[in-house]
This record gives structure tokens, C-alpha cells and sequence, in this order.
């Protein structure tokens, strides 16, 4: 007994008083339960504002919590009306830039000497954008073999290949980057040919320039009219790269395209037949 008493003293000397008090608060009113009674009140005043005050914090805690639940789905709705906003930018954007592209493209149609039609590119290589692309007009639009595809792009009209392959509604074009595309080209300064091959990537190989071409990085080059595919004058690129040949009999060079035949979106067909 003792030994429970030294271990739980302070517990049973508590359940002793609140069991006391009970009784007291209980019992029939007389001056000395009265007595008691303030006594216990007294004790217990302490505790009851401590759980008042609790119970008090918890509820501002619970507003606080209620109001930062409602700050955040606040935030999360204005995010997203934010992103739907700068979507609709960006849309009214591209939009606006394929109107310019196709505004040009047909002003060029207008004033070129051939017949036209506008298309746009479907799909391509998926090993490598410069090689060839396919086009959404074919033989029900009387586009045919060998027929010269234009670009616009960056404010400029370029070449960018020739249709190699035709199906009722779709064509393939073989772009001027492709390795197995060559033209013969012009220096349109000191009107010096030489011939343009691709090399798969944005860049086109010239070669046969004569020893004594006067030819310099910046020139321009444009297509000879020769070969019996492409007319005269269509701009190819720009020479920024010549060297001697191994063979010293030629020199050569390196050309950028007037236009990236990677990133057409819409392209300009031209028949070889003149309006």
C-alpha cells in the first residue's frame, strides 16, 4: 500500500478532490457546503478559462485555415484564367504571323509570271527535317513531277525544292538541302555558275566555279535558269564559305539557304508554265 501510495499520490489526492467537490456541489445548501463550494469554484475558475481560451483558439485557427483554403483555390483559379489568357496571346499570335507568311506568298503568286497554288506542309522526315516533306495538294490539283516549290520566310522568297512524287491528294517534295538535290546556281553579282548540292543538314556544297571566278562570301545566289527544271532567278542562298578543290581545278564553297527548309509551314508551287 504504501508503495502505491508513494507512485500515485498525486493522482489519487486529485480524483479525491474532484470527487469531493462533486459531492459538495451536490449536496443540500448550507452555509458550510456553501464555504466549500467558492472554495472549489475557485479552484476550477483557472481550468474553465483555460478551455474557453482553447476552445476560442481553435476556432480562430479554424478560420485561418478556412481562409487560406479559400486564398488558394483563389490563386489556383486566377493561375489558371492567367495561363488560358496568355494561350489565347500566343494563338492570336501565330495566327497573325500565318496571315503575314500567306499574305506574301500570295503577293508573290500575283505578281509572278507562272501559275501557282498555295499548299501546306503535312509532314516530314521524322530522321531528318532536311531532306524531303510532304505537301497537302496532288494530282486532283494538277500538281506534277518537277513542279518548283517556293517559301516565304523571315520577309524573304526562297527556294525549297521540287516535287518528286505525286498521289491524288498529297505530293513529296525533294528540298535543295536534301543530298540527292542539285542545281545549278549563279552568282548574281559576277554571274559565275557553279552547282548546289544539299548536305542533309542547312547548308548546300557548291562546286565547279572556275579558278578565275570572282566569288566572295555575302554573294547571292540564284538559280542559272538551266537544266530544264528550275527558272532563272529564284533566290537559293547566300555564299558565306569559298575554298580551293582538292583537285585545284575548281574552287568551291559553302552556301546557307535563303530560306530553312526545316521549318516550312506553307509553301508556294510553281508551274513551268508561264501565264
Amino acid at each position: 500500500m504504501s508503495y502505491l501510495w508513494v507512485k500515485y499520490k498525486e493522482s489519487i489526492v486529485l480524483i479525491f478532490l474532484v470527487i469531493l467537490g462533486l459531492v459538495l456541489i451536490g449536496s443540500p445548501f448550507n452555509k458550510q457546503v456553501q464555504s466549500v463550494r467558492a472554495f472549489f469554484y475557485y479552484l476550477l475558475i483557472p481550468a474553465q478559462k483555460i478551455s474557453n481560451e482553447m476552445l476560442q483558439d481553435n476556432s480562430r485557427l479554424a478560420k485561418n485555415i478556412l481562409s487560406l483554403i479559400t486564398l488558394r483555390e483563389e490563386n489556383l483559379n486566377l493561375q489558371e484564367e492567367n495561363y488560358r489568357l496568355k494561350s489565347q496571346i500566343l494563338q492570336a499570335q501565330e495566327a497573325l504571323f500565318e496571315n503575314k507568311q500567306l499574305e506574301n506568298l500570295l503577293a508573290y503568286k500575283k505578281e509572278s509570271v507562272y501559275y501557282s497554288q498555295l499548299a501546306r506542309v503535312i509532314s516530314g522526315e521524322p530522321e531528318n527535317c532536311y531532306t524531303s516533306i510532304w505537301v497537302d495538294k496532288g494530282s486532283v490539283d494538277a500538281i506534277a513531277v518537277n513542279m518548283v516549290v517556293l517559301a516565304y520566310q523571315r520577309g524573304l522568297i526562297g527556294l525549297a525544292g521540287r516535287i518528286i512524287e505525286v498521289l491524288p491528294q498529297s505530293s513529296r517534295v525533294l528540298l535543295i538541302t536534301d543530298q540527292q538535290s542539285e542545281l545549278r546556281v549563279i552568282n548574281e553579282r559576277a554571274r559565275y555558275e557553279s552547282v548546289a548540292q544539299g548536305e542533309n543538314n542547312l547548308s548546300l556544297r557548291l562546286r565547279y566555279f572556275l579558278n578565275e571566278a570572282d566569288i566572295q562570301p555575302g554573294d547571292i545566289l540564284v538559280t542559272s535558269g538551266k537544266g530544264g527544271i528550275f527558272p532563272p532567278g529564284l533566290k537559293v542562298g547566300t555564299l558565306f564559305k569559298t575554298f580551293q578543290e582538292e583537285d585545284k581545278l575548281f574552287k568551291g564553297g559553302i552556301a546557307q539557304p535563303e530560306i530553312n527548309p526545316g521549318l516550312l509551314e506553307e509553301v508556294l508551287i510553281l508551274s513551268t508554265v508561264r501565264r
